[in-house]
Formats: structure tokens, sequence, C-alpha cells
């Protein structure tokens, strides 16, 4: 006889409450814990709306099934389940809630496991899950009892997805973390020897062998930089730099995820620029969107295969897990209501609703507010009420249409540690190392804002006609490499010489302003006695990542506005518009120095510019 068969289990963990829902709140853990079968997913239409769909085998017998929109508010409650349409289950689940005890240091976990379906199955399903829900909760309470107080710390501003998932880099647990391929010793050695090679840091040097020997498949299929470097307590750029000098000697390999500027997950993902088009398809979303370099394309890292063949496995693609920026996700019923109680911080919420895209956005003034969201055929509206200090806050939604919405409720400031576009394409070991890895022929990438650095070198003529050939040559090529030495040590990359000339591309506007007074001051002490100089533009603004010559490039009005500010310079002299000089990081790197204020056209600008020229040569008459 069919039936709902189901293992239930209470237990209070010395950790507070948002930490310990991050931990449950990753599904794939308690599938894998529970021992079910990882599944294939896809996608289809039922209904009009977009729905996941999942095949596997368990049992001897062939599961399908599909997953509604999982239900959570952080810190406080997830429901998940599954809809079998074929097999001889029809149905299962797995729903937390959890609850501050006395004090707020320790949580009271509610779990529950649960099957519909015949008697033998739904007896033999439900032994399974009285074996595996103890020990999936034995092996959290054992991972969060090796922090310390300070390190369960989080700021409220931050997803506890993101903490939590800091803190389980920290120990492996084998009950739900999924399995460890093999190291092949022999090439990790070989590979790490020549990574001591490099600029990369001894201390990040073990780091990356200790995560690739000790993380699971899951943890190391997809690594993300910037996220090592909060969980290593290290700075950013040293580990980016790390992770791609591991790339470059074989350790790891570099792709392209394509993130979706709606849910903010992986689209799609490209082993090179070439194969990142300029527009994408979210399948989740079932959108297509303009493909930004600056804000949609993230490099991420996994082991090369001759070192670690990982087999990372996808249990559960309805987690919250993947979506940390999401503070709650709702289903409400037709003409009905349901009300939560929440946890909020200051700031801005996004509100959305699934399948039929409705959004607003919402202040709210204190972590003590009540929200009241309203969702109709063609909109939805959200307010938020401020409470008494110290009081609850609530989110109660209403739904006034015939159909069941879904809504999510999003952080608007937070963004994921994400090593995007615009901070690798003006990252100097990128471009050097990887200066091929540039975007199909005819595709333009947009990226947010570079500084670009444009110099010529004038006298070169008249110096080869008083020096012979070979002299002025030696010279000329000592003057490239003071020009590179000054781009390296201000954080910038040449990006290509034309004739006497360079174009380099910095990360800001003050590291280009302060590679140019470097490149005057050191060529003038070097040349100045034969009449050797050189001239300096810098401007900032949005570019175009293209390949040119089959080689990474820029294109776009920023690349001719700097190309047009350094023709106007005059020798020993760097151009900006006023505007940039002004820029407070910029202005007191010109203080002092002899000033020219000119007014000037510049081809392809409608109006004319208001620029500053600034005497950069008279640094090397200074002491």
């Amino acid at each position: 006889m069919a039936g709902v068969y189901e293992v239930a289990l209470e237990r209070v963990v010395r950790a507070p409450r948002a930490i310990v829902w991050a931990i449950v709140a990753d599904t794939n853990r308690w599938d894998r814990a529970a021992g079910l079968a990882p599944p294939k997913y896809r996608w289809a239409v039922e209904d009009g709306k977009r729905i996941r769909i999942a095949d596997a085998k368990e049992l001897g017998f062939d599961l399908q099934w599909t997953e509604p929109p999982y239900r959570w508010v952080e810190g406080r409650l997830v429901e998940g389940e599954r809809r079998f349409t074929r097999g001889p289950i029809s149905g299962g689940g797995f729903d937390v809630r959890l609850d501050d005890e006395p004090g707020g240091e320790s949580t009271r976990v509610r779990a529950r496991a649960w099957v519909r379906g015949p008697f033998l199955l739904g007896i033999l399903q439900r032994a399974k899950f009285a074996r595996a829900l103890p020990r999936y909760l034995d092996s959290i309470e054992a991972l969060l009892a090796a922090e310390t107080k300070a390190s369960l710390t989080r700021d409220a501003n931050e997803p506890a997805v993101v903490h939590a998932k800091r803190l389980e880099g920290a120990a492996f647990d084998p009950i739900a973390s999924g399995p460890r391929s093999d190291v092949d010793e022999a090439q990790l050695a070989l590979r790490v020897e020549r990574l001591k090679k490099t600029r990369t840091a001894p201390e990040l040097v073990d780091r990356l062998v200790t995560m690739l020997r000790e993380r699971s498949d899951e943890d190391i299929a997809m690594l993300r930089p910037f996220e090592y470097a909060t969980r290593w307590n290290h700075e950013r750029r040293e580990v980016l730099r790390a992770f791609l000098h591991a790339t470059e000697v074989g350790l790891l390999d570099l792709r392209w995820q394509i993130n979706c500027p709606v849910c903010r997950v992986g689209a799609s993902n490209a082993a090179r620029l070439a194969d990142v088009a300029s527009t994408a398809h979210c399948d989740a979303c079932d959108i297509d969107y303009g493909v930004d370099f600056a804000r949609h394309v993230e490099a991420v890292f996994s082991p090369n295969p001759s070192v670690r063949k990982a087999f990372p496995t996808l249990y559960c693609a309805s987690s919250p897990a993947f979506l940390p920026h999401v503070l709650a996700q709702l289903t409400v019923a037709p003409n009905a209501t349901k009300e939560v109680v929440v946890d909020l911080v200051v700031g801005t919420l996004h509100m959305r609703t699934l399948h039929v895209r409705r959004t607003t956005d919402l202040e709210i003034p204190s972590v003590s507010t009540a929200i009241e969201v309203v969702v109709e055929d063609g909109s939805m509206t959200a307010t938020a009420t401020p409470g008494a200090p110290g009081s609850t806050s609530s989110m109660r939604i209403e739904n006034r249409t015939s159909s069941e919405v879904t809504v999510l409720a999003e952080r608007s400031a937070w963004s994921a540690d994400a090593a995007l576009g615009s901070a690798v394409a003006t990252f100097p070991e990128f471009v050097r190392l990887f200066a091929t890895d540039a975007p199909a022929a005819g595709v333009e990438l947009a990226i947010g804002e570079v500084a670009l650095l444009f110099s010529d070198l004038t006298g070169s003529t008249a110096l080869y006609e008083r020096v012979g050939d070979a002299k002025a040559f030696a010279m000329v090529e000592e003057h490239f490499r003071l020009m590179q030495l000054a781009v390296d040590n201000c954080g910038g990359v040449v990006i290509k010489t034309m004739g006497d000339a360079v174009m380099a591309s910095f990360p800001t506007l003050r590291e280009a302003v302060e590679a140019s007074l470097a490149m005057v001051k050191d060529h003038d002490d070097a040349f100045a006695k034969h009449d050797l100089a050189i001239k300096i533009g810098v401007h900032i603004g949005p570019a175009l990542v293209i390949r040119a010559n089959e080689r990474f490039d820029y294109f776009g009005t920023t690349v001719n506005v700097a190309a047009r500010l350094q023709a106007q310079a005059a020798s020993g002299e760097l151009v900006l518009q006023a505007e940039a000089a002004r820029d407070p990081g910029v202005a007191p790197l010109l203080v002092g120095l002899p000033t020219r204020e000119f007014q000037a056209k510049l081809k392809g600008i409608a109006e004319e510019q208001r620029l500053l020229g600034f005497d950069v040569s008279s640094l090397a008459n200074r002491a």
C-alpha cells in the first residue's frame, strides 16, 4: 500500500544558526550522505514554465522526476522536493528548520527526509534515511566543533553560504564532501618545480599543492582565485598571479565562465576567449543577453588532467548553495498569502519572480522591518515598514494571480569573489602568458574600464644620423627596456609596440600616471644628453577587447583618445584631460610639475577638449 515514509531528527548544534543553515542548505551534501543516485539534468517547458527534469538509476529502477523551485529563507528553513514521473516512487524530499537556542550560541535543527511510494520500497528507503540522517548531522557537528568562536562569526552583509564554504574549505568531510580522485605525484612534482621558478610566492605554491592533494573533486572542479584569496587571507592579485602561473606550467587549466546577469549563475563555459560569443543564453532564466566581458565573463580554473582527473558529481541542481545572494525563495499558491520570519540587513533588496518576470527594488531601513510584497498579473510591488528596535523582521507575500508564483529576495549590493574580465584583462601575467587567448575574429567583448597609456620616442631619426645604426639601435632597445620596467613596476602590461611607440594598459588611472612619471624621469636620466625624449598620453574609460594580428588587443574611443592625447604632448610631457588630472588618486602625483593648459580638438570627439600638459622632464633635475 502506498504511503509516506519519513525519518525526522532533532539536534542541538553548538554554532550560530546562519552558519548551520548554510551547510544544511547545500542539499548536495545530504543527497550524497543519503546514498542517493546522482542524476542527469535537462530543461523542459511544462504549462508555459521551464522546469528542471532529472533522470537517474537507483535500486535497479529507471527514475525520472521534476524539481519544483526549492523554498528557503536564509538561516531559517530549507524545503526541497522531487516529484517522480517514472519509477515506483511518486515523491520525496528533504526539509530542515532551524531556531536559536537560548543564548544564541547554539541552534536547534529539525531535519526530515521522506518518500512517498509503495510499502516495501518505502520501508527500505526509510531505513536508509534512518541510518544516513544521524551520520549527516554528526558530520556537520564535527565540522563546526573544530572551529573557533571567532571563525564562526560572520559579517551579516555576507551570505551565510559564502562564509560556510570557507569553513568547509579548512576540513575534509568524508561523509558529505564527495570522493577524491588520485593525484599523479610524479606529474605534480614536475610541475611544482616549474612553478617555483616563476614569480609565485612559496606560501602560495604550498597552498596550491595542498589544495590539489586534499580537496574533494567537487571542491576543485571550479576554482575561483579571489575566493581562495579570502580563504587564505592573501592579496587578490598575488593569488590570481599564482593561478595564472600554475596554468602556464600545466598545473591548472583556465577556462571562461559566462555568468547570467539575472540569476548570476554560470550559463556556459568556454575553453578559450575565442570561443566566447558576443551573446549568450541562460537555460535557467530562458533569456538571451549580450556578453559584457567586464561583468559577465569570469576566469575559473580546474586541475590539469595530467596532474589529477577530477570527476565532480552533481546531485542536486536546485540547491540554495548555488545562489548565495538569494536571501529567500518562496512559492505561494494562487490567490494565497505566505508569511515568514526573515533575517534582514540594511540596504537594497532586489525582488523578482520566476517564469513571469516581475521585478522591484526595496530599501530596507533597519534590521527590524516588516516587508509586504504583492504580486499581480503584470506587476509586483513591495513596501518596507520599520518595526520597533529588536523586533523580528518578517516577509509577507500576497499572490493575487490565478497561478502559483515563486518570489526571490536578493542582496543587491553583494557580488561574488569573481575574477571578472575587467580584472583579468588588465593583469600583466594574463596578457604576457596568454596573449594569443583573444576573442574570435570579428567578436568584440566590452570591458567596463581600463586605463591606457600611449608613448612615443622623439629624436630617434636624428640619433641614427648622428651615431650610426648599430649604436642608435642599441639605445632604442634600452629605451624599450626602461618603458617595460616602468610598466611592470606599476602593475601594467605592454599591449604592443608600434615603431618607437608603446601602448600599455593599467587597472587604474593612478597606476598609468605613476608609470608615465617613471618613464620620463628614467628615460631622461639615461638619454637626455642624446636629445632623446618621450611624450605620453593617458586616458581611462570603457573599451572593447578584440583579436588583432592573432593577439589580445583593445579597440574603441578610449584607445583613440589616449593615442590622440599623446599626439598633443611635447617632448617630456604627459597630457591628460583636465577632469582626469583632478582624479583624487592622480592629483597628488602631479603637484609641483610645470603645467600647460590648452584646448584641443581631438579627432572623433565633437567638442573641443580642455587638456593639461605636465612637464615631467623637470623630475630629472630633482634630487
